[in-house]
C-alpha cells in the first residue's frame, strides 16, 4: 500500500516533468553576427591570416616569433598544433578559450588586439573563426 502511495504521487511529477512545453529550439547566441555554417579551413581561415598580415616578416610568420607567437607558414598543421607564451592557440569546441581567436577581439586577455597594423577583422570573419573552432577546428 505505502509502495502505491509513493508510486502515485511520484508519476505526475514525472509526467510534468517529462512533458514536452511546446517550445521551439532556439539557435544559440553567437554575439549579434551571423553563423557560418561549416567553415572551412582552407577557403574561409588560411585566407585571413594571410590576408591581415600576420604571416609577414617581424610578425608571426615563418623565423619571426613576435609576442612569443609563430604561426610558421600558416598551414593548417602550424596553426592547429601551434603554441605560443599563453599556451596553444587552438582550443579545440572552444572559441572563448582560444588565443587565436580572442587575440582578434576587441579586448583579449593579454596583450593588444591583432593585428597591430592595418584592418582588424570584421564582425563576419570573427564569427568564421569563433565558428571553425567551436565546430571541431577541422582541416577541410
Amino acid at each position: 500500500m505505502k509502495m502505491l502511495k509513493l508510486a502515485l504521487l511520484i508519476l505526475p511529477i514525472f509526467i510534468l516533468g517529462c512533458s514536452d512545453s511546446g517550445d521551439s529550439p532556439t539557435a544559440p547566441s553567437n554575439g549579434g553576427g551571423g553563423t557560418v555554417t561549416d567553415p572551412s579551413f582552407a577557403t574561409d581561415i588560411a585566407p585571413l591570416i594571410v590576408g591581415n598580415n600576420c604571416l609577414n616578416s617581424g610578425c608571426h610568420g615563418s623565423g619571426s616569433i613576435s609576442g612569443g607567437l609563430s604561426l610558421g607558414s600558416g598551414s593548417y598543421s602550424d596553426i592547429r598544433n601551434g603554441a605560443g607564451l599563453h599556451g596553444a592557440i587552438i582550443t579545440v569546441n572552444n572559441a572563448a578559450s582560444s588565443n587565436f581567436y580572442l587575440k582578434l577581439t576587441s579586448s583579449p586577455p593579454f596583450g593588444s588586439q591583432m593585428p597591430l597594423t592595418g584592418t582588424k577583422l570584421s564582425t563576419t570573419n570573427l564569427d568564421k573563426i569563433r565558428d571553425w573552432i567551436n565546430q571541431g577546428a577541422k582541416d577541410n
